[in-house]
């Protein structure tokens, strides 16, 4: 419970490696840490030392899991766990990972090169997309071998035929492709605010204004003042009057539009399609 509470919010790398630190000290040698230990830590893994990965055990799925989530870990860390993993599933390559695993690794594949990448299979891809659409500081040719997943017709095919559930689901996979304008307008409104961090700005730039017009007013306030700043006048219009005019709805406390309740619909079914893999 005390691992939970320390690791819960992110904290300064000198705490969190004097935290470890000390854990390490309770159990002598960082292999002895239990996992249902290291599936605690949260931020605190943060002050791993990259070579103590290679002591720890990741036998457990949960485990990886746990290290797979967005810790801000260095490059050194994150490909000191990416190679401690592979020689722990030796006994399987990319071309085996399961939806499962795939959501588990979640960060750890940004440090996979490429070629890996392209050897996951597209179904497996498919399904795990909600876990992994959301990947920060993902090299970009990864990003495109993920993209290239989408695109499979084992996936989500085409782009041009990718509806609003479909965007949710792909969220900043949509970076990797190589024209956004490819996508329906409308398909856009179900880009969550949680996919803007990972956007860059050369893709909201290349955004047609009727695409920036069907952004959700969540995913509007979610942009940062750089990516604003990278917009031209007429992509800055859109997005003020898209806010301008849902934000006025929601102040006035009228009833939701049937463009904003389509919104909070598509959210809904996303993640029922998600949780019974119909998609």
């Amino acid at each position: 419970m005390c691992l939970i509470v320390l690791g819960k919010d992110p904290l300064e790398t000198e705490i969190a490696e004097l935290l470890w630190r000390d854990l390490v000290k309770v159990y002598t040698t960082a292999d002895d840490i239990p996992e249902d230990e290291l599936q605690l830590l949260g931020w605190i893994s943060k002050g791993i030392p990259a070579p103590d990965f290679m002591n720890l055990s990741l036998t457990d799925i949960e485990t990886i899991a746990s290290f797979g989530k967005w810790r801000n870990y260095s490059k050194e860390q994150v490909m000191s766990l990416k190679q401690a993993i592979e020689d722990q599933w030796s006994y399987k390559g990319p071309s085996d990972f399961s939806s499962y695993d795939l959501a588990a690794l979640g960060q750890v594949l940004c440090a996979f090169n490429k070629s890996h990448i392209a050897a996951i299979k597209p179904f497996a891809y498919k399904v795990a997309a909600a876990d992994i659409s959301n990947l920060v500081n993902c090299p970009q040719e990864i990003i495109r071998e993920f993209a290239l997943l989408a695109t499979s017709r084992d996936a989500f095919g085409d782009p041009s035929g990718w509806t609003a559930i479909q965007i949710a689901l792909i969220g900043c996979v949509i970076a990797g492709l190589d024209s956004v304008r490819d996508i329906q307008p409308d398909a856009f409104e179900g880009l969550a605010a949680s996919s803007m961090q990972c956007l860059p700005n050369n893709v909201l730039q290349a955004m047609s204004i009727e695409q920036l017009s069907h952004l959700s007013l969540s995913a509007v306030n979610a942009l940062t003042h750089a990516q604003l700043s990278s917009l031209d006048r007429e992509q800055i219009r859109a997005i003020e009057e898209t806010a301008k005019t849902l934000g006025s709805v929601l102040n006035d406390g009228c009833c939701f539009t049937s463009r904003i309740a389509a919104w909070s619909t598509v959210t809904l079914i996303a993640y029922l399609q998600l949780s019974t893999l119909i998609l």
